[in-house]
């Protein structure tokens, strides 16, 4: 899109806040009070505050120097566990920023946009499709602001001196390339390795790269429903030859099977993130947000990005992202200017300043529309575009999870079928926990 295209999203989502503050009384356009829109407002979030400083001074300038922000970075662990204090103890932030795990979570604590104020069309317009997480029945959870979608870093050296001059596209790309990028000794110990698959507990981002093998065929792993949420891990939403659950386990599974051809990864290897590091993992499935860490642990390694291989034959691409929203504190002490800084967060020029200062890509498809030259950020922008997440209920119970659900198909403790369905029950009890 053109600048006078982005000028006109910003306008209507600073059109749509208005709208919000109106509809909810916050601004009295018939009264005799100043409907002027000032003062102080805390955000809380997990993003490196000094990374964030000049965008909230263009916030600040943006207004007028009518309003001022305080970002307060939280530590990830604890993340949590704060808000649920800040909110108990009346010491809740005006806006705090999350990821679709913590939407479950705090669905109490959030104040939720009406559509009446800004449409679920106008919504979708504007956002990334991966963003319509945010949308539930009853309005709008939060305004979406950055993603950092899962993406395939690739060791360049191992793959041109195979004499492999391309990356795989399809995950069952894979096998055609296996014996050549996965060495082993004598005594069959893997040395170096083609990909980490198979296993769970040495494997950086493995619940979440099942989640992508599982989304790109159709399963969205839990969906609302009228009365809250429930686990769909079993469903076959698009009528597939097999349900998604079970040819994703079988694939997943093979690579860590050692009387398979596909065998490249088992538990007594290091951490998948440390062995692509030692320049001994051709490739690596993390986050964009993964790449400063992996220059800086290893200045020399020779690697470059790609898309995330997809599901041959299915017709969308889908890899997962963790999208992060702004959401407004149902018990902020200026509602009025959090929602005005979260317009100004989620669209245009603040938005875009926001990408660049967290060198990951925004979520508004205006900005999406004007991909970046820089090395590995159109790759980024690219993912960011065909990202979808899910509404995981809480990160360490679904680690366990899925962590079980792994080690017993891999111990021939259960089938695969009966595995995904004790991890289905599973799902549903973290729900309702």
């Amino acid at each position: 899109m053109n600048n006078f295209q982005t000028i006109l999203i910003t306008i209507f989502i600073a059109g749509a806040v208005l709208a919000v503050l109106i509809f909810s009384g916050v601004i009295n356009i018939g009264g005799n009070k100043s409907s002027s829109v000032s003062g102080n407002v805390v955000i809380w979030g997990t993003f490196n505050s000094d990374e964030l400083s000049s965008v909230f001074q263009k916030v600040k300038e943006n207004t007028k120097d009518a309003i001022t922000v305080d970002y307060v970075q939280k530590d990830k662990d604890t993340y949590q566990t704060d808000l649920i204090e800040a909110f108990a103890k009346d010491k809740a932030p005006d806006l705090f920023i999350i990821s679709p795990d913590m939407i479950i979570k705090n669905a109490s604590f959030i104040y939720k946009i009406p559509y009446e104020s800004l449409s679920e069309k106008s919504f979708k317009d504007t956002y990334i499709d991966g963003a319509d997480i945010y949308l539930s029945s009853s309005g709008i959870i939060g305004l979406p602001i950055i993603v950092d979608p899962m993406i395939m870093y690739y060791n360049k050296n191992m793959f041109s001196n195979e004499g492999l001059v391309s990356v795989p596209v399809y995950w069952e790309d894979l096998f055609t390339i296996s014996d050549k990028l996965t060495k082993k000794e004598n005594n069959g110990n893997i040395k170096e390795s083609m990909i980490a698959l198979g296993e769970f507990d040495n494997i950086n981002n493995a619940k979440n790269i099942l989640a992508t093998l599982l989304l790109q065929t159709g399963n969205d792993i839990i969906k609302r429903t009228e009365s809250g949420y429930t686990s769909i891990l079993l469903d076959n939403t698009l009528s597939l030859s097999d349900r998604p659950i079970d040819s994703v386990m079988s694939f997943f599974t093979e690579f860590s099977n050692s009387s398979l051809p596909a065998y490249s990864w088992n538990k007594t290897l290091p951490n998948s993130f440390d062995f692509f590091i030692e320049d001994k993992l051709a490739i690596y499935l993390g986050y964009a947000s993964e790449l400063f860490k992996i220059e800086n642990e290893n200045p020399n390694l020779s690697f470059d990005v790609a898309n995330v291989p997809q599901a041959k034959g299915m017709n969308n691409k889908r890899t997962f992202g963790n999208i992060y929203a702004i959401v407004v504190s149902k018990k902020s002490s200026n509602i009025s200017a959090a929602f005005t800084v979260a317009g100004l967060l989620s669209s245009g020029d603040v938005a875009s300043d926001l990408s660049k200062a967290l060198s990951l890509p925004p979520t508004t498809r205006s900005l999406l529309s004007s991909k970046p030259q820089e090395s590995y950020l159109e790759t980024f922008f690219n993912g960011a575009i065909i990202s979808r997440s899910w509404l995981d209920p809480e990160l360490s119970g679904s680690d366990l999870i899925f962590s079980e659900m792994i080690n017993n198909i891999n111990s021939n403790a259960m089938d695969v079928g009966n595995a995904a369905k004790k991890a289905n029950s599973q799902l549903n009890l973290l729900i309702n926990k």
